[in-house]
């Protein structure tokens, strides 16, 4: 006490500061602690990350570094490079990821003269420099780089191509299959470290680079922990996506195939089994396989519901160590630190048919542009569309002021397909076949199909597509030279006229002139010829009209409008269309006209539709084969083929859908009507006019390589009021 009360004032005073100067240092080491967050793989089952990004920002959970393999890396470096969940959540709704991830684009996408390409698969066949080759995975990766590159390139300016620098530090996990090992990135383009990590074996090739063959991070690694130890964090929290592996279950179906090889053939062991963490929990993802990206909303509200759970455990864990949260630097600094910047355009062709500055002088590119994201969406997809290139992979070089599109060519030789099985008929195949016919820009396409009821195939040369970039209003011209060959085999209920063996055979020089990514306008010109086969009519005064057996010239001209970004179950968008065939025989003008139009769009509460109207005008001496179709159920059309023919028909028809339960597995209704001249004789140069109405009822699941329907059809036809049907494509 004495010591005290005789101690010197200034010297009391300075005693206190020092004390209080220890005890603000003690808080601020307690407050400064590393927290390390560390994410599984799983793939599609890795979107319930999402979820947990979601939790941990209500609750404040300090994250100071992450670390993530596989899908993880994925989710976790697009948190790294600034993308908010709110963003990713959209992307997961919108489909962007699903498409990212199956490598099939929108049909927004694809200039309109490439949107049958949707329905034609990844897998292919080919020949480069003299050796067969295929594709090394299931699913295209050509959408993952670009939308990777167009995600982060912004957060690696900013941060100095450093993972320590970015939004949140940040460590990507992949496997170098070459020396058996993980491979962790440190630095760099984060694209370059997000794609390896998320190259799930047999689903996507791997990527070479820097001398080593990379594959997921999963291979060695499921859950990084041990990575995330080398870094020194106080606190470890880890958080699995996968699902158990339950090894006395069956498999189900191609996704839980690849969910088995995940969980035996890959990385050993649960993610339960990793130790080292301070705080484990697991995100229960329903039995989602790793392919289920259609479950996308599902999974990021289970990521959501366990990442609260842990959030509130871990606020009194944390508030008992004195870890405390800590602001972040602001995300628009790490998405906009690019946006207008000049920067050049160089282009590197990987290949040997087509150079880089040929590419350049054709789509007319400029040396220099500034820096915006929907430009360089729309340019990397115009590159796309000219048929040569199987993948352009953007980057960015180390100052920043350039832009590398790196075009990977398309082999010498390739060959695509897919199956189609209904339980009317039968089996159908159709495959297409691409092949670079000169440096400049010329291709051979052959596209072939066979089936029980109709079959045929296309030969087409023609130079690649080219357009001018940025205005999205380009005008060229096409010419091509097409040979096409068709048959249908009809059989045909016994109260309309009897056809088969029908065989139409035509060879055309065309030119389309393209006015913009939406539109086209074909104009043909060439010979045909048709064989009616076999026709026959109930009536006995009947008989149907010559039909031609001799080469007669025509001309055609088609224009095309299509909008439509989406197919059902969610249609948006409209299309318009027009085709006019004009046949010269026997010194007369035949025409037959095609008008068709149809819009589409949400409707109300998580109801879509859309409206269709097809018009046919035309002449009774045509061919039957040109003849205007009447709309037909479903089942009937696919019995039947096609089952009545007219030179007058007008067919209205009204679809709408809903998702059952899922996204991917939605109810389907039809209405359709049809006025058209019925073909019986019924005097002089009579028809009589008539009416068809219909309905289809279906239920549609849209797996990974195709879609199964099950469904039942009615119309007012006698023998055929209702019937049921189930169909099943594959397409690979």
């Amino acid at each position: 006490m004495a010591t005290w009360r005789y101690m010197p004032a200034p010297l009391i005073r300075r005693m206190v500061t020092f004390l209080f100067f220890i005890a603000a240092c003690l808080h601020q080491i307690h407050a400064e602690q590393k927290v390390a967050l560390v994410l599984s793989g799983g793939g599609a089952q890795g979107m319930a990350h999402i979820g947990v990004f979601k939790a941990f920002e209500e609750y404040n959970i300090p994250v100071d570094l992450v670390v993530g393999s596989s899908a993880g890396a994925l989710v976790g470096g697009l948190y790294a490079a600034g993308v908010t969940v709110a963003e990713m959540e959209e992307m997961v709704r919108n489909g962007t990821i699903e498409h990212l991830f199956i490598g099939r684009p929108k049909r927004s996408d694809l200039p309109i003269w490439k949107r049958d390409d949707l329905y034609l698969g990844n897998l292919s066949l080919g020949i480069s420099n003299h050796q067969i080759v295929g594709s090394a995975g299931l699913l295209d990766d050509r959408l993952i780089w670009k939308n990777l590159f167009l995600l982060t390139a912004s957060a690696d300016y900013q941060a100095d191509w450093d993972f320590d620098s970015l939004y949140l530090p940040f460590r990507a996990v992949a496997s170098d299959l070459q020396k058996q090992e993980p491979v962790v990135f440190k630095s760099g383009p984060l694209a370059n470290a997000l794609r390896p990590s998320m190259s799930i074996p047999l689903i996507y090739s791997p990527i070479q680079q820097n001398g080593q063959v990379l594959v997921d991070g999963g291979v060695y690694v499921k859950l990084p922990v041990e990575i995330a130890m080398g870094e020194n964090p106080d606190f470890i929290i880890a958080v699995s996506a996968e699902d158990a592996p339950d090894y006395g279950s069956q498999i189900r179906g191609l996704g839980g195939m690849f969910e088995t090889l995940n969980s035996r053939i890959l990385a050993s062991g649960d993610s339960a089994d990793v130790r080292g963490w301070d705080y484990f929990f697991r995100v229960p993802t329903g039995g989602h396989h790793v392919l289920d990206f259609p479950a996308g909303e599902a999974l990021m509200a289970a990521g959501y519901i366990a990442g609260v759970k842990a959030a509130r455990e871990l606020m009194q864990i944390f508030d008992q160590h004195g870890i405390e949260s800590k602001s972040n630097q602001p995300r628009d600094d790490y998405r906009n630190s690019l946006n207008g910047k000049m920067m050049r355009l160089a282009l590197v062709s990987d290949g040997s048919h087509f150079e880089s500055e040929m590419i350049r002088g054709k789509l007319k590119l400029p040396d220099s542009l500034k820096f915006d994201l929907q430009l360089l969406d729309d340019l990397i997809d115009e590159i796309y569309a000219t048929d040569i290139y199987q993948a352009v992979i953007p980057s960015l070089n180390l100052k920043g002021d350039s832009i590398t599109l790196t075009l990977q060519e398309k082999p010498d030789f390739r060959a695509r397909g897919r199956v189609n099985f209904s339980s009317a008929n039968g089996l159908t195949l159709f495959t297409r076949t691409d092949m670079p016919i000169s440096r400049f820009g010329g291709l051979v396409q052959l596209d072939a199909n066979f089936g029980n009821v109709s079959g045929g195939a296309q030969l087409s040369m023609y130079p690649v597509s080219y357009h001018k970039t940025g205005t999205r209003l380009p005008f060229s011209i096409r010419p091509a030279l097409e040979a096409r060959t068709s048959y249908h085999n009809y059989d045909l209920p016994a109260s309309v006229p009897i056809a088969d063996r029908i065989h139409s055979h035509e060879l055309s020089v065309h030119s389309a002139s393209i006015g913009g990514w939406n539109r086209q306008v074909v104009l043909y010109g060439g010979v045909r010829s048709d064989n009616p086969g076999r026709i026959q009519s109930v009536h006995p005064d009947f008989e149907y009209p010559d039909q031609y057996e001799n080469v007669t010239p025509f001309v055609r001209m088609v224009f095309k409008e299509d909008h439509i970004k989406r197919d059902l179950p969610v249609v948006d968008g409209w299309k318009l269309g027009f085709q006019s065939d004009w046949v010269w025989r026997d010194g007369i003008v035949i025409n037959q006209s095609h008008l068709w139009t149809g819009w589409g769009g949400y409707l109300a509460f998580e109801w879509s539709g859309a409206f269709n109207l097809d018009y046919y005008a035309g002449d009774k001496s045509l061919p039957i084969s040109m003849l205007g179709q009447v709309s037909s159920p479903k089942a009937l059309s696919e019995k039947y083929f096609m089952y009545m023919w007219a030179e007058e028909v007008l067919n209205l028809s009204v679809e709408t859908s809903h998702t059952l339960f899922r996204d991917d597995l939605l109810g389907e209704v039809k209405l359709s009507h049809s006025r058209y001249q019925e073909p019986f004789w019924r005097g002089l140069d009579q028809y009589e006019e008539k009416g068809l109405s219909a309905m289809d009822l279906s239920i549609n699941y849209l797996s990974l390589v195709g879609k199964l329907s099950i469904g039942w059809s009615f119309s007012e036809l006698e023998n055929h009021k209702g019937t049921s049907w189930t169909q099943m494509g594959i397409t690979l």
